[in-house]
């Protein structure tokens, strides 16, 4: 069988012979043509892949901070001077004797090394009394060390008896008072007397100091 599709236009007319008429018809809306855009598909990414990393952002280098290998010299500041506490420097006492068994003499005498000819001869009875011999004891003429007190001394001699004649016990800074009583204060036993030049010439006086040395033996 032949084919029947033809585009011949004089065998077009045998079949088309009524005429045909264009009239417009404005009650049709005809839609405006569609402009069709294309649809670009985005390539999908795969989630673990690896995002590059960025480029370093490189800093403008400049000449004049770049360090020099050469040693350069800098000012040095002005040393200052130091603040150093000096060290209290610790009392020696001038004493004779040789303290072996603790026992302080403290006199005061601002004309003699001890005492006069007779408080001496008056203090050596009274260290044979107590039988002491000079190595067994330590004699201080307080007029020599103004001020010390009795902490002072008794961190020098750490005496266990004080023989007090003529410095009382404000002079040490003790609030002790003396009540013709032996004062016992921390280890340390205390006797107080007048001065030896004149505890000589006080007889009330020496009996009731060799009451008290009586309860040293």
């Amino acid at each position: 069988m032949e084919n029947q599709v033809t585009n011949n236009e004089n065998a077009l007319r045998l079949f088309f012979t009524e005429d045909v008429f264009l009239v417009e018809d404005n009650s049709v809306n005809i839609a405006p043509e569609v402009i069709q855009k294309p649809v670009f598909i985005e390539e999908s990414t795969p989630i673990n892949a690896a995002k590059p990393s960025p480029e370093p952002v490189q800093n403008p280098v400049i000449k004049d901070n770049i360090p020099s290998s050469e040693p350069k010299d800098y000012p040095k500041p002005a040393d200052l001077p130091q603040i150093v506490e000096e060290p209290a420097t610790p009392i020696v006492f001038k004493y004779l004797g040789g303290n072996q068994k603790s026992v302080l003499i403290l006199v005061h005498d601002t004309l003699n090394d001890v005492s006069t000819e007779r408080g001496r001869d008056l203090l050596r009875k009274i260290v044979k009394a107590i039988e002491l011999t000079t190595p067994d004891f330590a004699l201080v003429n307080y007029a020599n060390h103004l001020g010390a007190d009795f902490t002072t001394l008794h961190q020098f001699f750490k005496p266990q008896v004080m023989l007090s004649f003529g410095v009382n016990a404000d002079s040490l800074k003790l609030n002790v008072t003396w009540q013709n009583e032996i004062i016992q204060h921390q280890s340390t036993k205390l006797i107080f007397a007048p001065n030896l030049d004149d505890l000589e010439i006080d007889q009330e006086a020496k009996i009731s100091l060799w009451t008290h040395l009586k309860k040293l033996k």
